[in-house]
């Protein structure tokens, strides 16, 4: 071995040292909002996969078994909780096989856990009532003072399951919530001249967003949650919107908004489609830019 050849040997040898191998911690996540989240706070020391789609209507994901090989060597699954992914994820979680991500397990992180909830219904609670959330409305990723608190509890995870990078993960965190901080001033300067005006949503996806903006749901237009609105419900709402001067509708873009077109042709309301979640659209790639869009679109509706 000549010298330049062993220099180059000792060099490699030091760089293996100095920068030992590390594999990213694997992070399993029900929907984008919450791998944006995890994104954000743990950068490049996790390796993050969403088991829906921005596109998708986060109730209804297809409990295809190729999800419970992703969540089989899981080291975290966050889910949002609230019965959001009640009729997709536990036969997943089952079929992984993965003791530790089940319901209370030491790498299950449910989101709702450090969310003050809102929607929570009273008295007795059946599905003649639609799609009804017991412990609350699972819809609080769009909302800039809870998502906060999730990204918080994910960071606290992250660093008992890598204590290595702990300082990272609290780090991540502080310059996460110092960019909210900065885009809320933004946001709410948006917002400011449109306080405690009204728009319809298609679904109560919006309820938290709208509390943290200063605006109001003047009603739904599903006639219950998760139930296609007859047309008799879309000619109430007209008269509703009317006599209250509400000016849009928003939709997400995974529903059918005929029946908001129809509300359109009645009362001449906007409709403002939306993306239901991160990477729903090219322009909410991530979490600030998705609530970017959805401020516009709010501000577009009641102007």
């Amino acid at each position: 071995m000549n010298a330049r050849t062993f220099a180059l040997s000792v060099a490699a040898l030091l760089a293996t040292i100095a920068l030992p191998a590390r594999a990213a911690v694997d992070v399993v996540t029900t929907t984008e909002g919450l791998a944006a989240v995890v994104r954000e706070v743990g950068g490049d020391r996790v390796k993050v996969t969403a088991l829906s789609r921005g596109i998708q209507d986060p109730h209804f994901v297809d409990a295809n078994p190729s999800l419970a090989v992703k969540l089989r060597n899981a080291d975290l699954l966050v889910d949002v909780g609230m019965d959001l992914e009640i009729g997709w994820l536990p036969p997943l979680v089952i079929q992984s096989r993965n003791s530790a991500i089940q319901p209370g397990g030491a790498r299950r992180l449910t989101a709702a856990s450090v969310v003050p909830p809102m929607d929570v219904p009273t008295g007795p609670v059946d599905r003649g009532q639609g799609d009804i959330h017991p412990a609350g409305n699972p819809h609080f990723l769009s909302d800039p003072r809870r998502v906060q608190l999730v990204a918080a509890a994910i960071a606290a995870r992250l660093s008992e399951l890598d204590p290595a990078g702990a300082t990272t993960y609290q780090a991540r965190l502080q310059a996460f919530r110092s960019r909210v901080e900065v885009a809320e001033k933004g946001w709410k300067a948006q917002l400011a001249p449109f306080a405690g005006r009204s728009v319809v949503t298609q679904h109560k996806t919006l309820t938290y967003l709208l509390d943290w903006a200063g605006l109001k749901a003047a009603g739904y237009m599903e006639p219950r949650p998760g139930v296609s609105p007859p047309p008799s419900h879309v000619a109430g709402l007209a008269a509703t919107v009317k006599a209250a001067g509400v000016k849009g509708v928003l939709v997400e873009n995974y529903y059918d908004r005929r029946s908001a077109d129809q509300l359109r042709d009645l009362a001449g309301v906007k409709v403002i489609v939306i993306p239901g979640d991160v990477g729903g659209t090219k322009e909410a790639s991530d979490w600030g830019s998705y609530v970017d869009v959805l401020v516009k679109a709010l501000v577009q509706a009641v102007q």
